[in-house]
């Protein structure tokens, strides 16, 4: 994943991350026939929120106070998913993180 987006090795962590939250929901055990978030959890994930690694989105930027000519989102890539709720953890180009 890193060699197709083009990142840096810095990004390693985000990425084995990403990698292991998608596996956990998609792979099927053999002998069981279900997924391991499916054992660990008693029910099937929902996986219509899944996304590729380092795909663009855009961030409403709702902090800062803007101009009327300010353009209102960020340009983000998404670099994973968070670990509380159904949430992206995304990386924003204009700021660096």
């Amino acid at each position: 994943m890193l060699i197709e987006s083009g990142l840096t090795k810095s990004f390693w962590a985000e990425a084995s991350n990403h990698a292991c939250y998608v596996l956990n929901r998609l792979s099927i055990r053999k002998g069981l026939n279900k997924t391991p978030y499916e054992l660990l959890h008693g029910k099937t994930p929902k996986v219509d929120y899944l996304r590729p690694f380092w795909c663009k989105c855009y961030i409403l930027n709702t902090k800062y106070n803007l101009d009327k000519f300010d353009a209102k989102s960020d340009v983000g890539y998404l670099v994973g998913f968070s670990s509380t709720s159904r949430a992206y953890r995304v990386y924003n180009s204009r700021i660096k993180w």
